[in-house]
């Protein structure tokens, strides 16, 4: 398998993480803090949760101005089924982010088929408050709760920090410091695709990795707790 700039491109695992955008085993996660689905979603837009115990309208996702603003609540997965893609393409969005914990992602998601069934597979590309990215790809439906199993959850690459993600604002910080408002793309070739945040790539995968698939849906992944404006959001 090729190595792309350096980057050292992770055998996937499988792990059944109860947090499915990036939680860290042993790591303390904060409650959720649920909110409520205002008005209709964006036009032609659905989503999911990640448990059968969670409720998408216990998250806010609308149409503010010329983008999309998502407030969670429980982690949500949401996508356009026109927004498809194959071949070679780049995925983007700018993410505003008013509010995220330190420890949760946010970003793309792409690959994705059988998004609201019980085989969806998709992988995604996130970034966290800390100033940190990861890449998984997810397997299976959401947990049905005590006996039933959860979906597999591969990492393709582990929590890794890189200077070009914007950290989060700490409380009491004044904005003039900066935000962790960032710009995610996805870049898929024909022998790689690679992971760029705010114009700088911080890795890249061969594309004939098996756990990053690169055809079919792509959408939003936001977890839980965060208050983020999405703008520019398309394929090209």
């Amino acid at each position: 398998m090729r190595t792309f700039m350096g980057v050292l491109v992770l055998v996937a695992t499988a792990a059944t993480a109860g947090a499915q955008g990036g939680g860290v085993p042993g790591m303390q996660m904060d409650a959720t803090k649920n909110t409520k689905q205002a008005g209709p979603l964006p036009t032609g837009w659905v989503g999911r949760v990640d448990r059968a115990n969670q409720k998408l309208e216990d998250a806010n996702f609308s149409t503010m101005g010329a983008g999309l603003h998502v407030t969670t609540g429980p982690a949500v997965t949401l996508w356009n089924p026109a927004n498809t893609a194959s071949g070679s393409y780049t995925i983007s969005a700018s993410f505003g982010v008013r509010s995220v914990p330190d420890h949760d992602y946010y970003g793309l998601v792409w690959g994705g088929s059988d998004l609201d069934g019980d085989k969806v597979t998709y992988a995604y590309f996130v970034v966290a408050g800390d100033g940190t990215f990861l890449v998984k790809h997810r397997y299976g439906p959401s947990s049905g709760g005590r006996g039933n199993p959860p979906a597999e959850v591969h990492t393709v690459i582990d929590k890794t920090p890189h200077d070009a993600i914007r950290k989060a604002m700490k409380d009491g910080q004044p904005a003039s410091l900066g935000s962790a408002s960032n710009t995610l793309e996805v870049r898929v070739a024909a022998d790689s695709v690679r992971f760029v945040v705010n114009g700088t790539q911080v890795a890249a995968v061969d594309a004939k990795n098996p756990m990053v698939p690169t055809a079919g849906l792509f959408g939003l992944r936001v977890n839980h707790n965060i208050d983020t404006h999405i703008s520019n959001f398309g394929k090209k």
